[in-house]
């Protein structure tokens, strides 16, 4: 026999030694890796609830076991790539060189491997972010919480010019999060076709060029 009574969700049974909830949570993943196939493939407008069971191979009841509508999903997609982002650059820090430059090139170079991990990630993550209305408010609040470790980068060291201020960091980290998403989507696509040393030089010396901006020394009349 291989189903057997499982107390963890009522009326449920262990099925070929998998619980109830494995089997729940396994399914939510293969949701979530249509999702992404498809938003980072057709993109997330021509994305459907039943496009998504297709691609997982699920019947639709088992899309609602795990999220209440396709907004949801998206989201949850959305959520997986750019805080994948932030926790690889945040685990990254603490063996990063101190010194500013060789900081950035370190963490562009780490960014780098993420997204050429998977292509898709570049896709979702700077053009279907802004690519439909029920995405972009919760994409508004990933920025901050992505740039929070460029942020915290371009508050450290010292440059021959005053520290920046709290909104300097704000500012740059946002218009390197901008600067970030026009120059990996065509090199990704293969638009630029440069070596991928010579990307994370350019790269990382942009990121410097913002990383220097600074408004807090201006003194209003």
């Amino acid at each position: 026999m291989v189903a057997e009574d499982d107390g963890s969700i009522p009326g449920m049974r262990r099925w070929r030694g998998r619980s109830p909830a494995d089997r729940v949570a396994g399914r939510r993943e293969q949701l979530i890796e249509a999702c992404t196939e498809l938003m980072g493939t057709v993109g997330a407008a021509e994305t459907s609830m039943r496009g998504v069971c297709r691609q997982a191979g699920l019947t639709e009841r088992y899309f609602y076991e795990s999220f209440p509508n396709l907004d949801a999903l998206l989201t949850t997609v959305l959520d997986t790539v750019v805080l994948g982002a932030r926790d690889r650059l945040l685990d990254a820090l603490p063996s990063a060189p101190i010194e500013r430059d060789a900081m950035f090139r370190h963490l562009v170079g780490i960014f780098t491997d993420y997204l050429v991990e998977d292509r898709r990630r570049g896709r979702i993550m700077f053009v279907e972010s802004q690519a439909t209305p029920v995405l972009m408010p919760r994409a508004n609040e990933l920025i901050g919480l992505f740039t929070a470790p460029i942020a915290l980068t371009i508050g450290a060291g010292d440059y021959s010019q005053s520290a920046p201020d709290e909104y300097d960091n704000a500012l740059n980290a946002s218009a390197i999060f901008g600067a970030l998403a026009y120059l990996y989507r065509p090199w990704l696509d293969g638009e630029i076709p440069v070596s991928r040393a010579r990307f994370d030089e350019h790269a990382a010396t942009v990121l410097e060029q913002i990383a220097r901006a600074r408004s807090s020394v201006i003194t209003e009349a």
